[in-house]
């Protein structure tokens, strides 16, 4: 096995490929990168039983064959060459690397005991945007469950229906469903690990290129720029998440999603150094108070608003008002609410296709 390519261009698949490769298991073939050389070009994937990510490369080659090799020491030295040709080469147990005045010998894994990578040939397609994808991934993916005792909520659900797509994602004190149009597709459903959706958005382009996503029964295949992803689907029944959204709501409060984002985050140093988690807030009609109280001291601050409804005190964790404020793009957010211990649900001012909801903190207030 022998070829060659611009190290430029290694660097850049390396660092696709590799967001696979599960450095931190005990399984050591499960840390190696893939290597096939075909006619003119590379296959390089990687696998971690959850993920998989091939990508096809362009190379001269002089030699076909495979090779397996540990990703990460792999991927410090190609990073630390120069920008010129390298030039790869398999010979025996070793695999020998040169570059401009550089040589190196690498050992090589075994690469026939890597395990199989899923093929998945029939299912529902569904045609979307990338940058549309991106940020269904970036407006809920943050709401994902961290608790592996709850495996089904470590996940997101993705539903197709008509020409949209939706995604849910539900932690057990917040939920995040974001909306998007499709080009085309077939109604499903499909709970995805969180973590491989945000490999994937880490990946996919900003613009307006689309991708192909195909919907197995146990996997779900993603398909753009000579990039495959494949991620298994999580088993289970989701939660049902309308029980909750489906609260009627006494209060509508608009806020201006800049002022209120820079005085919660000033309030939450408190809050957080003291490990209260606790912000409180009493909404007028005209403005807002927002306010921590602990033993390190008293933080307040007012921002004025647009109050529809009644006035309110209520409490919250900032941190998950936080992240879902810090994920909106728009000059000014609506804040609904029902009562004091009721979910609030945030949600842009000029469009239905984001709703948050957080569920507040008993105090005793």
């Amino acid at each position: 096995m022998k070829f060659t390519l611009n190290q430029r261009e290694l660097v850049s698949a390396l660092t696709i490929v590799s967001k696979a490769t599960n450095f931190k298991t005990t399984m050591e073939i499960l840390k190696g990168i893939h290597i096939e050389a075909k006619k003119d070009y590379l296959i390089m994937k990687s696998h971690d039983l959850s993920l998989s990510i091939i990508m096809e490369v362009p190379a001269f080659v002089e030699r076909e064959g495979k090779v397996l090799l540990d990703s990460s020491l792999f991927n410090d030295i190609i990073r630390k060459l120069p920008d010129q040709s390298i030039t790869m080469e398999v010979s025996g147990d070793s695999m020998e690397i040169l570059c401009d005045q550089s040589k190196y010998r690498l050992s090589i894994m075994d690469e026939e005991n890597y395990p199989q990578i899923p093929r998945i040939d029939e299912g529902k397609i569904i045609k979307i945007r990338q940058d549309d994808f991106s940020e269904l991934v970036k407006m809920t993916n943050f709401a994902v469950g961290q608790d592996e005792t709850r495996p089904i909520l470590t996940g997101s659900l993705v539903q197709v229906e008509g020409n949209t797509m939706k995604m849910v994602s539900v932690d057990g004190f917040t939920i995040a469903i974001k909306t998007v149009d499709i080009i085309e597709g077939e109604d499903c459903s499909v709970v995805i690990p969180g973590k491989n959706l945000n490999e994937i958005q880490k990946i996919i382009s900003s613009g307006d290129e689309s991708m192909d996503i195909l919907i197995g029964t146990n996997h779900v295949v993603f398909y753009f720029d000579g990039i495959t992803i494949i991620s298994k689907i999580l088993e289970g029944s989701f939660i049902n998440y309308e029980r909750v959204t489906d609260t009627g709501f006494d209060t509508e409060i608009e806020i201006p999603t800049r002022e209120f984002y820079q005085a919660l985050d000033r309030v939450a140093l408190l809050a957080n150094r003291s490990r209260s988690y606790i912000v409180n807030f009493e909404f007028g009609e005209r403005s807002v108070d927002i306010s921590n109280n602990s033993t390190l001291g008293l933080a307040k601050e007012t921002v004025a608003i647009n109050n529809k409804g009644e006035n309110i005190k209520i409490s919250f964790n900032p941190n998950y008002l936080l992240r879902a404020i810090r994920a909106l793009d728009d000059d000014s957010l609506v804040f609904a609410l029902g009562g004091p211990h009721k979910p609030g649900k945030i949600t842009k001012r000029d469009s239905d296709d984001y709703e948050y909801y957080v569920v507040p903190v008993r105090t005793a207030q």
